[in-house]
């Protein structure tokens, strides 16, 4: 079975944060599938993160580094979404060991 072919029967779930530079960011991989798979199909999933879900708490007080990813992680490493894309600086410097960067 080729790649190609993986993608074209099961959408392949891209998810981010809901911010509007993350959503742009993964749109600009949406965009460079498509040109890569012209037969696959994608989709975006933009979810509320723990860090923009809670606006009264400082960051500092938080006391995680992956405030902004933890909920995209958990989901990826559940199956229930196949790509995250976030943006590098926003990263903890480590991840869990079921993600690769």
């Amino acid at each position: 079975m080729s790649r190609a072919s993986v993608y074209t029967r099961q959408p392949l779930r891209l998810s981010t944060r809901r911010s509007k530079l993350a959503v742009v960011q993964t749109e600009g991989i949406w965009d460079s599938l498509q040109r890569l798979l012209p037969s696959g199909t994608f989709e975006i999933e933009a979810l509320h993160t723990l860090g923009d879900k809670d606006k009264s708490t400082a960051l500092y007080d938080f006391g995680q580094k992956s405030l902004w990813t933890a909920d995209l992680e958990e989901k990826l490493t559940l199956g229930q979404l196949d790509v995250v894309v976030h943006c590098l600086r926003d990263m903890p410097t480590s991840i869990p060991d079921s993600c690769d960067l």
